[in-house]
């Protein structure tokens, strides 16, 4: 991981400095206090009030937190000074003009006088020393919402970002969006708290490899859920959930933003969330079906359907399992999917589960041109795990299909299943053996031709799919009528 990765307000540093920072209660330590990252005696400091906006950057011209000293305009501050304060100004302006959000928390709101030396949002940059690169930490909360200021890497020397302007855009965007989230409430969850952020990294900056990254992250674990990153220090999974924000955002439109950050105040966010897409006339259920669908669309499989705007950039997901049958016994969690690929000789492509799995959904998607992989093409069949009766899926052509497994709903549990897909009845490994045939006799009725497992020749319809059900015809409707984004 590379790091830029490595936000202080999440990694180890960060989670020292939250477990003894208490919202309401107790005020961080700016780094001219002292703290887990202050300013050495030997740093010389000096200040930065921008002209156009009450926000004050404080830097060292000389000292370990010393920032680069290039001043080609002449104007007596550092341009890496400058540059940061008009950044921040500029992603402010961005939050406010484009999306309608509140302004960061004040100090005089609060109550806390003149921090720092005036009542200015303040950015302090300082020396990371490669353990972070940016941290927005609290100075008081009340019940409903926080003030705080920013710490910044002061010269990001050692770092993998392209350049200054692309370090600057990616940090300072996601911290003064933690100043944001702090404006609507105190203790919001990592996963919403950290994709959000990312989300607004991309916001700001629409090429922001930093996004493409994260979202990377995600699509490696897509089969966890949604909202129950790992344990432990924050992963990148949770700053990974960006990828959801920024499909729902665009899905809804940029006032979705403040709805969010309003419904994160409820106890039960995945709730609220449901909540919140029911009064806007969506459903939590399909549209997590189209999301699921839009993230198998990418990286190497982006293309032949609709899709994020920047599929092609994504290094997409990772399958399950990979051959010409499969066979997974697991459990699989809400609000999220896994994804198999089977190579396909031609022929019957049959489908079974060893018990009913009511609550899963299944799609079908052929990779175009009958290649092995490559883009994927909009779903073709798509069913529901209540009836595990072996099934004869279709007649396929040989090449690359893909199956999603997808749990598209909120739930306490997980849905335990054990499924697999062959070329033939027989080679179904969770299934049982198919029937002998009933022994005729010259004196009795002729059998039944249609009864059975066995099809007519000319059947090429899934045996008991539900791709023309209500709700699987209006999630094909919207994967074929979606547009991708300009």
């Amino acid at each position: 991981m590379t790091r830029e990765h490595l936000r202080g307000c999440t990694r180890l540093a960060g989670a020292l400095l939250l477990a003894w920072l208490v919202p309401g209660r107790a005020r961080a330590e700016r780094p001219t206090e002292g703290g887990l990252w202050s300013y050495d005696p030997k740093d010389i400091l000096a200040t930065y009030d921008h002209p156009d906006a009450p926000l004050r950057v404080h830097y060292s011209i000389g000292g370990p937190s010393v920032v680069p000293l290039a001043d080609l305009d002449g104007d007596g501050v550092p341009d890496y000074v400058a540059r940061v304060a008009d950044t921040a100004v500029a992603v402010l302006a961005r939050y406010r003009d484009d999306y309608d959000l509140r302004a960061p928390r004040s100090e005089a709101e609060h109550g806390l006088g003149p921090l720092g030396g005036s009542e200015a949002l303040d950015i302090y940059l300082v020396d990371f020393a490669g353990a972070a690169d940016g941290h927005f930490a609290h100075d008081a909360c009340d019940p409903d919402a926080c003030a705080g200021h920013l710490l910044l890497e002061n010269d990001f020397a050692g770092y993998a970002y392209a350049d200054h302007l692309e370090a600057i855009d990616t940090v300072v965007s996601h911290e003064l969006f933690h100043a944001v989230q702090a404006a609507y409430l105190v203790d919001p969850p990592v996963w919403f708290s950290e994709g959000t952020a990312v989300w607004a990294e991309r916001a700001y900056r629409p090429d922001s490899r930093d996004f493409l990254r994260f979202c990377d992250a995600y699509l490696a674990d897509t089969g966890r859920s949604l909202y129950r990153p790992p344990a432990g220090p924050v992963p990148a999974f949770a700053y990974g959930t960006a990828l959801w924000w920024d499909f729902l955002i665009d899905r809804h439109g940029p006032d979705l933003v403040d709805a969010l950050l309003l419904a994160a105040a409820a106890p039960d966010l995945p709730a609220a969330l449901g909540d919140l897409l029911r009064a806007r006339d969506d459903d939590l259920r399909l549209t997590w079906l189209e999301f699921a669908a839009w993230n198998l669309a990418t990286g190497p499989r982006a293309g032949a359907r609709d899709g994020h705007a920047f599929a092609a950039a994504l290094t997409g997901i990772v399958a399950e399992q990979e051959g010409d049958s499969l066979a997974d016994d697991d459990r699989f969690f809400p609000l999220a999917a896994r994804y198999y690929r089977l190579d396909h000789s031609g022929g019957p492509l049959w489908f079974a589960l060893a018990e009913p799995a009511p609550g899963l959904e299944f799609t079908l998607q052929a990779v175009a041109g009958g290649q092995s992989d490559g883009p994927v093409e909009p779903a073709a069949l798509a069913w529901d795990g209540a009836d595990p009766t072996p099934r004869l899926l279709a007649e396929l052509p040989a090449g690359g299909y893909w199956l999603a497994v997808v749990n598209p709903v909120l739930a306490d549990m997980s849905i335990p299943a054990h499924l697999c897909a062959a070329a033939s009845r027989d080679a179904l490994a969770c299934a049982d053996p198919a029937p002998e045939p009933m022994a005729t006799t010259t004196d009795g009725p002729p059998p039944d031709t249609d009864a059975g497992d066995d099809l007519p020749p000319d059947t090429d319809a899934c045996n008991g799919c539900r791709a023309t059900s209500p709700a699987f015809a209006w999630l094909l409707v919207l994967l074929r009528r979606r547009r991708p984004r300009p």
